[in-house]
């Protein structure tokens, strides 16, 4: 399978949480502090990314995969993909 395949496999099993560039979740408390989708916690804008493949806005610390550039949500997916395409 070419890795343009690969590609299209994985965005047809990943549900799109936002669209790219929609704003993440403001913490009401505070007006410089955003919240991250998937663990929850609190963090700086600058501290937080948002996945090109699902658009949720996570935290670096925990909750993004420097390696294949995708939040932890999508990086099993992305790797199961990458994975099954060496077995072909």
């Amino acid at each position: 399978m070419r890795s343009r395949d690969t590609f299209k496999k994985v965005m047809k099993q990943i549900k799109r949480v936002r669209e790219p560039g929609e704003s993440p979740e403001e913490q009401l408390d505070s007006l410089d502090d955003y919240i991250c989708d998937l663990c929850k916690a609190t963090a700086p804008k600058k501290e937080i990314v948002q996945c090109g493949f699902c658009g949720r806005w996570v935290c670096r610390d925990t909750c993004w995969d420097v390696e294949v550039r995708a939040c932890e949500s999508c990086t099993g997916l992305i790797l199961l993909a990458k994975s099954e395409k060496k077995e072909e």
